[in-house]
């Protein structure tokens, strides 16, 4: 499905070319909102994104970055276009109340294996050929709700693999953030994911480190 890309991807310590292109695909599911009284999952999704658009606020020379949602309505919510980040406080404000919204009126469900496979083939057509982009990376954060729709951590495994593509050396880099978990289950699915890709998180303190790593 994916032609090879010119430009092969940076070394480590090399010197960036072009921004390297960034897409975050955040849980906005019914559970989020359900569970939250639990263990505050969404405030901690919440928390999320608004240090991810704060961080990246002076950073586009380096980074390009968009955010989408997921539910059981639909596999792709967009939140922030690729070159089109909020400017001011109302404007991430706004992003943030649009999350909540949809945890509370979306249908109960689960897209995260549609959602990541798209992210994963957007986040390379929104540069065909790749002559603008040093890298492209596909950042998932979940609350690892997985086993209550029948999904094996294994079938996520092999999405993030390229298995479902057919040419997972041309893939873009995919990870996954669990910010949550009932009982050992964020554990569990992170076994199943390429070795490395796979992050708990069960304090967003945590996550600038986290994703630091990630990039």
């Amino acid at each position: 499905i994916y032609k090879r890309r010119g430009n092969a991807d940076p070394e480590i310590g090399s010197i960036m070319k072009h921004p390297k292109r960034i897409r975050f695909v955040f849980d906005c599911s019914a559970s989020m909102y359900r569970f939250n009284g639990n263990d505050e999952r969404l405030n901690r999704s919440l928390e999320a994104a608004a240090l991810i658009m704060e961080s990246f606020d002076e950073m586009n020379n380096r980074f390009i970055y968009s955010i989408v949602g997921h539910s059981g309505d639909s596999d792709c919510i967009p939140l922030v276009e690729f070159g089109n980040p909020p400017v001011t406080v109302k404007d991430r404000m706004k992003i943030l109340q649009e999350m909540v919204a949809h945890t509370q009126y979306c249908q109960s469900g689960d897209h995260t294996l549609e959602a990541m496979q798209k992210a994963m083939h957007d986040v390379i057509e929104s540069d065909p050929g790749g002559q603008n982009t040093d890298e492209c990376i596909v950042i998932g954060i979940s609350d690892a709700n997985l086993r209550r729709y029948g999904i094996h951590p294994r079938q996520l495994g092999d999405i993030m693999r390229g298995r479902r593509f057919g040419a997972s050396e041309n893939l873009p880099k995919s990870f996954c953030i669990f910010i949550a978990s009932l009982g050992d289950e964020a554990d569990e699915i992170r076994r199943e994911l390429p070795f490395g890709r796979g992050f708990i998180c069960k304090n967003t303190k945590d996550l600038p480190s986290i994703v630091r790593d990630i990039l």
